[in-house]
C-alpha cells in the first residue's frame, strides 16, 4: 500500500502545478520561466497531463485491486442463464468463489463454470442451504419479468441472514433501475444492503473482454458492514477496465430509454420487417453497423425486449416518438412527391412483378396523417404506465 500512497502524492503534485515531485528545481524554474508562445502548445501541455494522470490512476486502480483480490468473496449467482453463465465465469477468474442457485436445471453448466455449489430454486431446503453459506454477495441474474417473484421466493430467507452474524450485499444486474430500486426496497429488510448496477454490455459485446465498457452502479443502501464487500464487488468490474458511472436508478432509466431500448426496438423492427437483410458485396459501413445492431438485438430474448418495454416507463414515450418521426419523414416524401413538377411518372420505372406496388400518394397521405394524429394525441407516458 505504500507505493499506492507515494502515488497519490505525486498525482497531488502533479494536479497543482503540472509537475512530478522527483522533478528538480532547475525543471520547475525553466518550465514557468518560458511561458507558452500560443493557445495550442498549454492545450498540448493539458493533454501530455491528462494522459500522465490517466495512466497514473490506471496503475493506482490496478493496485488496488491486487490488493483487493487478496480476499476472495464468496459469491451467489441466482439465475445461470446466458448472462448469469457470462458473469459467473469473470466472478471466478477474478479469483473468487462461486455458488448458483437456479430454476432450471443447470448443474452441468454450473460446474462447467467452476461454482463450488449448485442448488434448485424451486426447493425450500436448496434455498436456504443456499443462503446459509455466508455468502458476501448474492447476485440477482435473473430476467427483468421474472425479477420481482424471484425476490419474493427469496426475501424471508434473506431476512433470517440478516438476523444472523453475516447478511449478504444484494446485487441487481437488470437493464431496468428503477423497477429493481423499488422492488428491493419493498421486499428486502431494512437490514439489507442493497447495491443496483447494470453492466451494459453482455456475453456478446463483452465477449472479447470489458476494457472501456460502461459499468452503471447506484449504492441505494449500503450498511457499515457492507460498505468493504461492495468496494471489492465493484473493483471486479473496475479491475476489467470498466467505464465505472456512477448513477442514480432513474437517471439510468431515462438515459437508456434513448439508448437501450431504442437501440433494440430498430433491431427488432428491421429484423421482423420481411426485408431479408443480409451482407452484400457492396456493403457501406453504415449498412455493416445496421447488420450488426439486427443480430445483437435479435439474439437476445424476446422477455428482455419485453422488459426493456414494460418496465421502464420513459420506453413508452420512446416508442411514440419513433412512431411519430417515421409518420413526419413518409409524410415530407409524400409532400415532396405530390407537388414535384421536374419528373414525369413515365420517366419513373415500375416496381418488380415480385414487389408490391405503392399506394397512390393522395392514399398515402391519409394513411400517414391519421398515424400521426393518433401518435399525437395518445396518452403521455406517465398515464400508460400506471393503467398498464
Amino acid at each position: 500500500m505504500k507505493g499506492v500512497v507515494v502515488l497519490a502524492a505525486s498525482l497531488v503534485a502533479l494536479l497543482v502545478d503540472g509537475f512530478s515531485p522527483v522533478a528538480s528545481h532547475h525543471q520547475r524554474l525553466s518550465f514557468r520561466c518560458a511561458a507558452p508562445v500560443d493557445d495550442d502548445m498549454k492545450l498540448a501541455a493539458i493533454k501530455a497531463q491528462e494522459a500522465f494522470l490517466q495512466s497514473q490512476l490506471k496503475e493506482i486502480q490496478r493496485q488496488k485491486a491486487r490488493v483487493l483480490a487478496t480476499r476472495r468473496l464468496r459469491i451467489g449467482v441466482v439465475g445461470f442463464g446466458r448472462f448469469g453463465q457470462f458473469l459467473a465465469a469473470r466472478f471466478r477468474r477474478a479469483p473468487h468463489d462461486v455458488s448458483v442457485l437456479s430454476r432450471s436445471d443447470r448443474a452441468a453448466e454450473a460446474a462447467d463454470a467452476g461454482a463450488i455449489s449448485y442448488f434448485a430454486l424451486g426447493a425450500d431446503s436448496d434455498v436456504a442451504e443456499f443462503m446459509a453459506q455466508d455468502l458476501d454477495v448474492v447476485v440477482l441474474a435473473v430476467s427483468i419479468v421474472s425479477f420481482r417473484e424471484t425476490l419474493e421466493r427469496l426475501a424471508p430467507f434473506v431476512a433470517a441472514r440478516c438476523n444472523a452474524t453475516h447478511a449478504p450485499l444484494l446485487v441487481d444486474v437488470l437493464s431496468v433501475k428503477e423497477h429493481a430500486r423499488r422492488a428491493m426496497l419493498e421486499l428486502l429488510p431494512s437490514e439489507a444492503s442493497i447495491l443496483c448496477t447494470h453492466p451494459m454490455f453482455g456475453p456478446d459485446s463483452g465477449r472479447h473482454g470489458w476494457n472501456d465498457l460502461p459499468f452503471v452502479f447506484d449504492r441505494v443502501r449500503i450498511r457499515d458492514d457492507a460498505i468493504d464487500r461492495c468496494e471489492r464487488f465493484l473493483c471486479i468490474f473496475e479491475s476489467e477496465g470498466c467505464r465505472m458511472v456512477e448513477l442514480g436508478c432513474r437517471q439510468h432509466d431515462v438515459y437508456a430509454a434513448n439508448s437501450q431500448f431504442l437501440t433494440h426496438l430498430v433491431g427488432r423492427m428491421l429484423g421482423e420487417t420481411g426485408l431479408s437483410l443480409r451482407k452484400t458485396p457492396v456493403d457501406t459501413r453504415g449498412f455493416e453497423s445496421v447488420l450488426r445492431i439486427v443480430e445483437t438485438t435479435c439474439d437476445d430474448s424476446f422477455d428482455l425486449f419485453y422488459g426493456l418495454y414494460r418496465y421502464n416507463q420513459h420506453s413508452k414515450s420512446t416508442l411514440l416518438s419513433l412512431r411519430k418521426a417515421l409518420a413526419d419523414l413518409e409524410l415530407r416524401l409524400i409532400h415532396l412527391e405530390l407537388t414535384d413538377t421536374t419528373t414525369s411518372q413515365s420517366m419513373i420505372p415500375p416496381p418488380p412483378a415480385d414487389l408490391p406496388r405503392n399506394p397512390p400518394p393522395h392514399q398515402s397521405l391519409s394513411e400517414v396523417r391519421l398515424i400521426n394524429a393518433e401518435s399525437s394525441s395518445a396518452a403521455s407516458p406517465a398515464d400508460l404506465h400506471s393503467s398498464s
